[in-house]
């Protein structure tokens, strides 16, 4: 049984007060269409966050040990995102929101519709005036050693210091231990290499470590990723541009 030290009872019960208050205010801004398009620095949009959960429809991204989904834990991860940012007054655009797909009545394989997918994913991400992208996804190794989050940047301006801020945040709050550091995305990964934004992709932990599949199945651990992903990015961002 997953044991919580004493240490972090404050910072998960503050987690979760953050979840229901961002919960609550995102009902409430949207009820008065009043939720804010991006982050306004000086006066002026200075960014607009995109979160993609990566995988989903008929592409379920690596399975965990005991089962679960990477495209599940994705869209968790995603949504958790999305309600914190809120508390924020900021209005992410999501590339998913479920996991039912629109594909083109053309693309008659599996291949087919994940293809249509990514490029539909582009197309949407490119749209976004000011766009920074997070792509949430689970990492997966033949063997059970490797843990740790790690992420990953985008060939486009900014990525690589944003992606090295946010992996210093997520070894602090995480795990110490963790020796992983920002890496530049390989040229194989469709999306990353063909949004024209900042944007990291997020390898929250590896579903084939036991003892971290454990964590990423517990709603207070997906939360907590959740937090220091999306206080890192504010952080970020209030960094580079000061009022």
């Amino acid at each position: 049984m997953l044991r919580c030290m004493k240490a972090e009872h404050r910072l998960i019960a503050g987690i979760c007060v953050i979840a229901a208050l961002s919960s609550m205010l995102l009902i409430r801004l949207n009820h008065s269409g009043a939720v804010p398009a991006g982050v306004h620095c000086n006066g002026r949009t200075a960014y607009r966050p995109v979160i993609d959960a990566g995988h989903g429809g008929e592409d379920g991204g690596a399975v965990s040990l005991s089962g679960v989904y990477e495209s599940t834990l994705n869209l968790d991860i995603s949504q958790k995102i999305q309600l914190i940012f809120a508390l924020f007054g900021i209005d992410p655009v999501m590339t998913r929101e479920s996991d039912a797909i629109a594909y083109p009545e053309d693309a008659a394989t599996v291949r087919q519709r994940k293809v249509a997918d990514q490029k539909a994913r582009v197309a949407l991400i490119n749209s976004v005036p000011d766009a920074y992208l997070l792509s949430i996804h689970q990492n997966y190794y033949p063997s059970a050693g490797p843990f740790g989050a790690q992420t990953l940047y985008a060939p486009t301006d900014e990525s690589r210091e944003f992606a090295l801020f946010l992996q210093d945040q997520l070894v602090s709050g995480l795990n110490p231990d963790n020796y992983r550091s920002a890496s530049q995305i390989s040229g194989d990964i469709y999306l990353m290499n063909q949004v024209r934004c900042p944007a990291v992709l997020i390898e929250c932990g590896f579903l084939s470590n036991p003892a971290e599949e454990a964590l990423l199945k517990t709603e207070c651990y997906r939360l907590k990723l959740a937090v220091l992903i999306t206080a890192g990015f504010l952080r970020f961002h209030a960094q580079a541009n000061p009022v």
